[in-house]
């Protein structure tokens, strides 16, 4: 989990790190009822405004990913979450 100076509280993996910033993967599982196309692993979708991956189809959910990029001097700290 990172937290930003503002409060806000990103759940994800972080993928890329540099002096300047953070690349972070951030998962979201959706109803699969919510789509009414055929989905297919890797095809971009939008949910809420935002642009996603599909990541993976299982029974009764859609799994999909964001790459979201933030500046380190934005983060107040990051955590490891266990046992998700």
């Amino acid at each position: 989990m990172i937290e930003l100076q503002n409060g806000q509280r990103i759940t994800g993996e972080i993928v890329k790190m540099d002096k300047k910033m953070l690349k972070v993967k951030v998962i979201a599982l959706a109803p699969i009822t919510l789509f009414s196309n055929t989905l297919r692993i890797g095809d971009k979708v939008k949910l809420d405004g935002e642009e996603f991956v599909i990541e993976d189809v299982v029974e009764g959910g859609v799994k999909l990913s964001k790459l979201i990029l933030v500046e380190r001097k934005s983060v107040k700290a990051i955590k490891k979450i266990e046992n998700l």
